[in-house]
């Protein structure tokens, strides 16, 4: 099976200072970026969503594949280089194992936050009473607003 890093081995090569913005959030730009090495931050309205360091991360692919501004913010924690590629929804098209990587990647990070907002939730449970569901009725509302933003009718 070919690796992300080898879909890219022949796109350009950008290079970020620490600091420096990879990508923006609210920005609309059609590219796909691939860390070939360094460490990015992703924070979304300002919040640390996660932090990446392994070659071959795939960075924007939700903007590209739902054709949208991007979601959040990745930012260069060291010097860092990136693959650029220019038209991102075209290569993934063209490419159907890179599209089925990327599905995978997508579908992991999927299971992942269902996991955790489960065992949340169970926390959140074990501490709540009946009589004041407290943070437990917050919870099932963001549960529920999860659920609701999450229409596959579309499709």
């Amino acid at each position: 099976m070919t690796t992300l890093l080898e879909f890219c081995a022949d796109a350009p090569v950008q290079s970020y200072a620490a600091g420096e913005a990879v990508i923006r959030e609210n920005l609309k730009d059609g590219k796909l970026r691939v860390l070939k090495k360094g460490v990015v931050e992703i924070t979304k309205r300002g919040t640390m969503i996660n932090r990446l360091s392994s070659p071959g991360s795939v960075l924007g692919e939700i903007g590209i594949l739902l054709d949208q501004s991007f979601g959040a913010t990745v930012t260069a924690v060291e010097p860092t280089e990136v693959y650029v590629i220019e038209d991102g929804d075209r290569f993934l098209e063209e490419n159907p194992e890179l599209m089925r990587l990327v599905a995978r990647l997508l579908a992991r990070r999927l299971k992942n936050l269902t996991d955790e907002l489960v065992e949340i939730r169970e926390q959140v449970e074990a501490r709540s009473s009946d009589d004041d569901p407290g943070y437990l009725g917050q919870f099932d509302n963001v549960l529920r607003r999860l659920v609701d933003h999450h229409s596959d009718r579309d499709y």
